[in-house]
């Protein structure tokens, strides 16, 4: 991997795609980044160039497909591009089945599937053009094991981790690897907000803080030491791999 490879973070806006960001960073990775949020995009880029890292950040909306092949175009054209963290996602609504607007449903598979899906759509050609590279898709735990009022939600993510191992299949033979992470609770502004759309914040938060072995919530970097493994280092023969994050959660 040389100086002039590049990674394209979706969700760089956000606590896990900010730790990401800067251990690609440190690692000499040439960085795209990309959120929703022009704002809080520029100070995540300010504060990486104050380190010495090679920025360039836009503001796109991955449920955009023309502008997220737009911005695929533009960061090959920054340099090679050979790792994709596809992590831009929303916690979507907290109802029961029965009550749930279906516009809240849409929007969910919107940003966390079929956003997801036009990154790796208009990634993977670009990725399969080098002999190692590395696309990694961010899930959830809740997509491998369903939540009350949290339906929507957690098929979402159960549909990042089915189309995770079918590019896999598709991509295994021109050496990309393609995995998907499932993390369990991570402190952050996603957490938060999850918290908060349920009817006990608290409790909620307690009874997860309860269900894990270490007795805590992840952190941010912590997810990002395994991920930056998982886009620069990982063999080949791990691909289609679920790869969990979750403090051994029960």
């Amino acid at each position: 991997m040389t100086m002039d490879t590049v990674a394209l973070i979706t969700g760089a806006a956000g606590d896990i795609g900010r730790a990401v960001a800067r251990r690609l960073a440190e690692r000499g990775l040439r960085l795209i980044l990309t959120d929703l949020s022009a704002s809080s995009l520029s100070d995540v880029e300010a504060g990486l160039k104050d380190t010495g890292a090679d920025v360039l950040a836009r503001a796109v909306d991955v449920t955009d497909e023309d502008a997220v092949a737009s911005l695929v175009r533009e960061a090959r054209e920054f340099g090679p591009i050979t790792s994709v963290f596809n992590n831009a996602g929303i916690p979507g609504a907290s109802f029961p089945i029965a009550e749930h607007p279906l516009d809240d449903v849409r929007k969910t598979f919107d940003v966390n599937f079929f956003g997801l899906f036009h990154v790796m759509k208009h990634a993977l050609p670009h990725l399969a053009e080098h002999d190692d590279a590395w696309l990694l898709n961010v899930s959830s735990e809740a997509g491998l094991k369903a939540n009350e009022r949290r339906g929507a939600y957690s098929a979402s993510k159960a549909a990042a981790i089915q189309i995770t191992r079918a590019a896999a299949l598709e991509y295994g033979r021109h050496g990309v690897r393609v995995n998907v992470l499932c993390p369990g609770p991570i402190e952050g502004d996603l957490m938060r907000r999850s918290e908060g759309s349920m009817p006990d914040p608290q409790e909620l938060r307690d009874r997860l803080i309860a269900s894990s072995a270490v007795l805590r919530y992840g952190e941010p970097d912590e997810v990002a030491n395994y991920a930056s493994y998982l886009l620069t280092e990982a063999p080949g023969y791990l691909t289609g791999a679920t790869l969990t994050i979750d403090g051994c959660r029960r």
